[in-house]
């Protein structure tokens, strides 16, 4: 009934509703302040009425949203996915390698992804897909498994760490302390360091992220819904599949069929599908 009355109504006047109960009477609204007090059926209109303003106020959309990322997956990706999924409509700028230093100059930090969201950038993928995560319904950062979602990302996070030596060994041997090395034992390093990395780092991963999907009572991290938490592990893992990082089997996950599950449930999402066949 109160929002039928007052349809009408902003955030910003639910607010004073609750911070001066008289502002009630004041503004000659029809449900008493003790009504609202009590819990009645009017009070929890209004509580209906204050929830979905706070949603709306979540999921408002921006006026233009750009991302500008190198035309691979990598940290960007499950950014990109995040919009896909909350159906919000991006740039999506894929920046050459060879075009990258002319880009790096004008970086806040040096570093892409970047978003820029009505004309301001925002830098961190983290913060990007948290943020694209609560638009649309917000159902991709619910605020009920917020937690979880959390410590699945952080995982995810520790994974990322601990990969960087082997991926590095490869790209960028000196970032680690190996200068001027030569070709042979360039190779040789990126042999052992990935060696190491499938054989003894990734399984704990694989089994702790298998031993959060089997906590769950559906197919994703949190349940029967996909959240931010799948987006963010799913490029993470999905590239080692792919054949192309050099010395790291494509079959590596095909020991946790927990995990394949999950995957080709996420890649038979409609819209994640869609996303992928796009890009081929």
């Amino acid at each position: 009934p109160f929002q039928r009355k007052h349809p009408q109504l902003e955030f910003h006047e639910v607010q004073a509703i609750f911070a001066d109960p008289r502002s009630v009477q004041n503004q000659n609204r029809t449900m008493s302040t003790k009504a609202v007090l009590a819990g009645t059926a009017a009070g929890v209109a209004l509580a209906l009425v204050v929830t979905e303003l706070i949603k709306r106020s979540k999921r408002q959309a921006p006026k233009s949203i750009k991302l500008e990322y190198f035309p691979i997956e990598a940290a960007a990706e499950k950014v990109r996915l995040a919009f896909v999924m909350t159906d919000t409509p991006f740039e999506d700028v894929r920046i050459p390698f060879k075009e990258w230093g002319a880009r790096k100059a004008t970086a806040k930090y040096g570093q892409m992804p970047i978003l820029t969201i009505d004309g301001k950038e925002i830098y961190q993928s983290r913060a990007m897909v948290q943020y694209a995560g609560k638009l649309g319904d917000g159902s991709l950062y619910p605020e009920a498994d917020a937690l979880l979602i959390d410590e699945v990302i952080g995982l995810s996070d520790d994974l990322a760490r601990d990969w960087m030596p082997g991926l590095y060994s490869g790209m960028n041997p000196a970032k680690f302390g190996y200068d001027g090395i030569s070709d042979d034992d360039k190779t040789a390093l990126v042999i052992k360091m990935r060696g190491k990395f499938v054989s003894e780092i990734l399984p704990k991963y694989l089994q702790w992220f298998t031993d959060l999907l089997n906590a769950t009572e559906g197919p994703f991290f949190c349940g029967g819904t996909i959240t931010i938490a799948d987006l963010v592990v799913l490029p993470q893992l999905k590239i080692f599949t792919k054949g192309v990082v050099d010395h790291v089997p494509k079959d590596v996950l095909e020991a946790y069929p927990v995990i394949t599950t999950w995957m080709a449930a996420m890649l038979a999402t409609p819209k994640i599908k869609a996303w992928y066949d796009a890009q081929k």
